[in-house]
């Protein structure tokens, strides 16, 4: 009899079993999100979810799924049902993600490069930090044009140019015995405030830019660029990116269409469904003092996945969670097809 075998790495692990065919399933516990389709979604009841609320508000050292490898038939659907791929099935090396037989979920997240202006507004809105975006900016020097001088017979090197200077393009040295003022002509950007402060009228400036508008800049050297990332291993599909972005780069398709509801008079405002949410959907308002929550928990429900993991962390069944829908590619298996449609909660 060919049996199972279990790699335990940190949280992380690995079941494998070999025949005519290696199959192996790998789970990745900094991914999951303590949803728990994963154990509604196998056949063999062999996976079990871990305490989230613990492991969420006490750092506790503890996976948030078990699997049963004796139980275990390395069939996959966990790993087809988990909407983020913390849990990965290979038949001899290649994910069943990638086999037409299989059925998997339809859903994307990608920004286009070629309308993105790498405004950054996507990286820091993102809540699973999952979007990196590398810009290069245009040289300072390019896009301003003029003349600066010191005359250093008129300065008494006060500082006061340097203290004003909002481009701190000026450095000042105020040693009687070696004393010098520089100006870094390439931070520079002429906006003439060290001349109008100067009470020596040692410096001299002036702006071209402000003086013939434009015309003399190669509007080539203003363009930002760079490059947008999103690294699928984190990425839950949940939307902010595309909400905040202001030229429309970003487009997200969810697989999970649903709802969200709240029992406020249930609610024990305890938190722990805002830290357990990996899309910060669910929020307090603004504390009126420190320690106090004035408001039960709100939420942005256009952000949600429908994943169900705030649902099961709340401790008095307060938030109810349901799929109505669910985007996923067509499959000949009545089986596997029937396992995708009873993750739905009508």
């Amino acid at each position: 009899m060919i049996a199972n075998t279990k790699e335990v790495l940190d949280k992380d692990f690995d079941i494998k079993r070999s025949a005519e065919e290696e199959r192996k399933l790998s789970f990745k516990d900094h991914i999951c999100i303590g949803c728990g389709i994963c154990e509604q979604a196998c056949p063999v009841e062999a996976i079990e979810l871990g305490d989230i609320g613990a492991i969420v508000r006490t750092d506790a050292e503890l996976p948030k799924i078990c699997v049963d490898e004796d139980k275990c038939v390395l069939c996959g659907m966990c790993s087809i049902g988990c909407p983020v791929d913390a849990l990965e099935f290979t038949i001899d090396g290649t994910s069943i993600k990638e086999m037409d037989v299989y059925p998997h979920y339809i859903s994307s997240a990608e920004i286009d490069d070629d309308t993105c202006i790498y405004c950054q507004a996507c990286e820091v809105a993102c809540p699973r930090e999952a979007i990196t975006v590398a810009r290069e900016l245009p040289e300072r020097a390019k896009l301003v044009s003029g003349e600066i001088e010191i005359d250093k017979d008129t300065c008494v090197y006060c500082g006061i140019c340097e203290e004003m200077c909002p481009a701190e393009a000026i450095a000042v040295n105020r040693d009687p015995e070696n004393h010098d003022i520089v100006v870094d002509k390439d931070a520079c950007v002429y906006c003439l405030i060290c001349k109008k402060a100067c009470p020596t009228n040692a410096i001299m400036a002036a702006c071209r830019s402000c003086s013939y508008g434009e015309y003399d800049i190669d509007p080539a050297d203003a363009v930002t660029t760079g490059s947008a990332f999103i690294d699928d291993e984190l990425c839950v599909r949940c939307g902010w990116c595309e909400e905040v972005c202001p030229v429309d780069a970003a487009k997200v398709k969810k697989a999970f269409k649903g709802e969200l509801a709240i029992d406020e008079d249930k609610c024990t405002t305890c938190g722990a469904c805002v830290d357990i949410c990996p899309c910060d959907v669910l929020s307090f308002p603004t504390d009126s003092a420190p320690g106090e929550r004035t408001g039960k928990v709100a939420k942005d429900e256009e952000f949600c996945i429908y994943c169900g993991a705030c649902g099961n962390v709340c401790p008095v069944d307060a938030i109810e969670v349901k799929r109505t829908d669910i985007d996923y590619t067509p499959t000949k298996s009545k089986s596997w097809k029937s396992k995708i449609e009873s993750l739905k909660t009508l």
